[in-house]
């Protein structure tokens, strides 16, 4: 099968790119994107899932259409064609930036039925425009959950059926453990299996490369669930650890204005009075968030935290080493 050529917007081709990056899909040289795997992925994945949408779609018009008469019934191609483009260019952007898709072992049957059963008198690369601007009006955590399509529908099997899996990761790792939840991120950036072990932690979905079902059944420790309870509530990302108290963060008026603007991995305070913010997250995620601020946040308590990020800029400042005096710039 020939490699296709797709046009598509600069919005829809650089979601596409992001998505290859942030997904990880790298040729062997561990460099290179390979955007080809992805697509393929969502050709595979979304390709039956977005055509039973667009038939849903076409039978509602035709329903509406034909109580309005049989004339105006005759124009449904033609709306059907007009919704497609505006989904795929919300803003007037053109269709000149061109998508390379060469067909795998894994995408050409899919490919094959679509081309038999799905066209409705379109050409194949228009069908495929039309659903990658569908792919690419998701949120990004919903966009994984269709790439590693695999994984979830077999972890959220298991989740169901309270029954233990056998994992890889990506990087090769190999663990048998007791799937709880399934949880995306604040932000929906992306999607977190919240696992249990020996510990409670969390495992990127897009980092996980197989799911095996096991016949034992999941055990969950009362302590681990509450701290999964937590990292749900706060933010699946980020570990949360037994024995870790509330937070209590000072910040400065400039400070304010930092946690209000700076909301990726923000943590959700449970308490604040004035300046003053009480969180009962992770930790590390208060940590990692306010390093950013400098000066402008302090933590009261507990030592433990306050001492970690007083070490962090204490490295920074000996990377720098002597300094020299400051200068006018002008």
């Amino acid at each position: 099968m020939e490699k296709l050529k797709i046009y598509v917007t600069a919005h829809i081709a650089d979601v596409l790119a992001k998505d290859a990056e942030n997904f990880e899909f790298y040729k062997k040289d561990g460099r290179t994107l390979n955007k080809n795997a992805l697509l393929t992925k969502i050709v595979v994945h979304y390709s039956g899932r977005f055509s039973r949408e667009q038939a849903s779609l076409a039978d509602f018009l035709a329903r509406k259409l034909h109580a309005a008469g049989n004339e105006a019934a005759k124009a449904l191609p033609a709306i059907f064609d007009r919704l497609n483009e505006r989904a795929a260019a919300t803003d007037g952007e053109k269709f000149d930036v061109p998508l390379s898709l060469k067909p795998t072992k894994e995408s050409e049957p899919v490919i094959d039925y679509i081309e038999a059963y799905s066209l409705s008198g379109r050409t194949l690369s228009e069908y495929f425009r039309s659903l990658f601007a569908a792919y690419a009006s998701l949120p990004q955590d919903k966009r994984e959950e269709i790439v590693f399509k695999a994984q979830y529908d077999a972890l959220s099997d298991a989740i169901r059926r309270k029954k233990k899996v056998f994992l890889t990761t990506a990087a090769k790792a190999a663990m048998e453990i007791s799937p709880y939840a399934l949880s995306g991120s604040k932000e929906e950036l992306h999607l977190y299996l919240i696992g249990m072990g020996r510990t409670c932690f969390p495992l990127r979905l897009s980092r996980i490369a197989s799911v095996t079902l096991l016949p034992d059944d999941a055990v969950f420790p009362e302590e681990q669930v509450r701290l999964a309870e937590k990292m749900i509530r706060y933010g699946p990302q980020f570990a949360c650890r037994a024995g870790e108290g509330k937070v209590l963060v000072e910040l400065t008026p400039q400070g304010e204005k930092k946690f209000r603007k700076l909301y990726v991995h923000r943590p959700v305070p449970v308490k604040a009075e004035g300046c003053r913010l009480w969180f009962d997250c992770s930790h590390f995620q208060i940590v990692q968030y306010f390093e950013r601020f400098g000066k402008d946040a302090r933590v009261i308590y507990p030592e433990s935290v306050r001492n970690a990020i007083v070490s962090f800029h204490r490295r920074a400042l000996a990377a720098y080493g002597e300094l020299p005096p400051k200068q006018d710039p002008m």
